[in-house]
């Protein structure tokens, strides 16, 4: 299992837009792939749940990743989640 915490920069947070983005590119990959924020650890290939979380601009996310590839999956999301744009 690796992890890494990334400070989200989208100025209106973790919305749907970039949120759909994500999960899109993140059920692309077999591994299992976790983001815990605060005291919560949801499953990132579920849309409802990020959206649960409620993730704004300056929140600091964990990304969780565990099998195979996890360390090549886990700088991909970090990365994708480095390129959004408002």
């Amino acid at each position: 299992m690796v992890k890494k915490k990334i400070t989200v920069k989208l100025i209106n947070g973790f919305h749907i837009r970039p949120a759909t983005k994500f999960v899109k590119e993140v059920r692309k990959f077999s591994e299992e792939i976790k983001i815990k924020f605060k005291k919560k650890i949801i499953d990132a290939k579920n849309l409802f749940e990020i959206q649960t979380l409620g993730i704004s601009y300056n929140d600091v996310i964990t990304i969780i990743v565990n099998g195979e590839n996890e360390l090549n999956t886990l700088n991909i999301l970090i990365n994708l989640l480095k390129s959004f744009k408002e």
